[in-house]
């Protein structure tokens, strides 16, 4: 039985190596049984483990574009599209999840970080108090469900307790 499994995981990664090969936006090494992704757009790292993956599916999106889902035996599932990693955001309590969509990237994490500066720089109303913390919250869950993934988070992480300590930093 363990030879079969061994067999199929060594499949699934194939399948993912033969993938990403035809891709320019990332760049990544394997060696150790271990699978390191560097997205070109935004220098993330994702590292899998071979044993790690249950199932990878090869699928289309709406435009016919070719990615793969990646199956974990933890219950976590990624996307490998043409040029960036797709995954679940992580589930804040007290946040609406329905406020995002149900597939974020490591990228989305700089257009909120950057409308959270912008409205930290705006003069201060009530409304933007509020607005900023479900951006806080949005950053949160991307980044948290980045990580639950296997992104190193380390930058964002630092940046977002910055905000969260002192947020009149960004005023001055």
């Amino acid at each position: 039985m363990k030879k079969q499994n061994e067999a199929a995981s060594s499949q699934s990664m194939n399948e993912i190596l033969n993938f990403l090969e035809k891709k320019a936006q990332y760049k990544f090494t394997f060696a150790d049984d271990i699978l390191e992704i560097k997205q070109v757009e935004d220098q993330k790292n994702l590292k899998i483990k071979k044993d790690e993956i249950e199932k990878v599916l090869s699928r289309q999106d709406l435009d016919g574009s070719p990615f793969l889902q990646i199956n974990f035996s933890s219950g976590a599932k990624i996307l490998v599209t043409h040029s960036l990693i797709g995954f679940k955001p992580h589930e804040i309590m007290g946040f609406d999840a329905t406020r995002i969509p149900r597939v974020v990237t490591t990228v989305d994490l700089k257009s909120v970080s950057n409308a959270i500066e912008q409205l930290f720089d705006s003069d201060e109303a009530p409304d933007s108090k509020a607005e900023i913390e479900v951006l806080k919250k949005v950053y949160q869950s991307i980044m948290i469900g980045a990580e639950n993934i296997g992104f190193q988070m380390s930058a964002e992480k630092k940046w977002f307790s910055s905000i969260m300590l002192n947020a009149s930093a960004f005023a001055a």
